[in-house]
């Protein structure tokens, strides 16, 4: 059975399922990356290290030659940079992402274990580790109690959370509601989550709050229709009228175009399991 703060955080998420009929009437699914603003994403993230409120907390956490989980690791986006785990295991239900993983670990010399599969399916066949983490992932799982209860029972020390501040979705709300007359949710927010896990967790975590540096742009205007237009399943014969739409919100600044605000709030939500 699950509680008020779970039951909310469920049905928020499944309020932002896009209605069949929009999905049937285009040829592109609107989630995922197309592989060259991906590749853009990581490789800023890389550049920036991990000098994050997440990174510092991953750091506190861990001992010595500690070993980290990382759950939804995506290519490792979160979990390769910091670089304090003696020893890492991604899960990653994506294969594409998991053989993401795999090549980035390679090539930056790091042992890893990989699972793939999804989260708390794989749960049994992954040790427990002294800290878990999981970044940008809570926001697609509206089953959250068992995820959560599984993550932090494998954490000897301490589970480290990263997310936006609101849903990763938030920002389309204008444009769903100008292009298909659509409203999207309010929320959920960090602000749930943490009711969440005070809920399934029985702790109170600390919380901080940080500002990141956008970590996509584009290459020209075609590229932010595609993307866009994937986002707003909109068919290609409306692209004039979201470009008109995105046009007082794109600038470029050294031949590289970016839409909508430069930097997003992100939350870092982490708590202890021993002291």
């Amino acid at each position: 059975m699950t509680g008020r703060a779970s039951d909310r955080w469920r049905r928020l998420l499944e309020e932002w399922a896009i209605p069949q009929e929009l999905l049937d009437a285009v040829p592109d699914s609107p989630y995922g990356w197309s592989a060259g603003l991906w590749k853009r994403r990581t490789e800023i993230a890389h550049e920036r290290g991990f000098e994050t409120p997440t990174g510092e907390v991953l750091r506190s956490l861990l001992p010595p030659e500690g070993s980290l989980l990382d759950v939804g690791a995506g290519n490792g986006r979160a979990s390769l940079i910091h670089g304090a785990a003696g020893h890492l295991t991604a899960v990653e239900k994506d294969p594409g992402m998991a053989e993401g993983f795999r090549q980035r670990a390679a090539e930056m010399g790091v042992g890893a274990a990989l699972v793939e599969g999804v989260w708390p399916d794989v749960a049994p066949d992954v040790d427990i580790h002294d800290v878990a983490m999981c970044a940008n992932v809570v926001y697609d799982v509206q089953d959250i109690q068992p995820f959560l209860v599984a993550l932090s029972y494998h954490a000897r020390l301490g589970v480290v959370v990263e997310l936006t501040a609101d849903h990763p979705w938030s920002g389309l709300a204008p444009y769903y509601r100008a292009l298909h007359h659509l409203e999207r949710p309010v929320g959920p927010t960090y602000e749930d989550f943490v009711r969440v896990v005070q809920e399934v967790c029985r702790v109170r975590p600390e919380v901080e709050v940080w500002t990141r540096p956008g970590q996509a742009w584009f290459e020209s205007w075609e590229e932010i229709l595609d993307h866009y237009a994937k986002r707003l399943v909109l068919s290609p014969d409306r692209r004039t009228e979201l470009e008109a739409l995105l046009a007082p919100v794109t600038e470029v600044d050294e031949g590289r175009l970016y839409v909508g605000a430069r930097e997003r709030i992100m939350v870092t939500i982490w708590w202890r399991n021993s002291t």
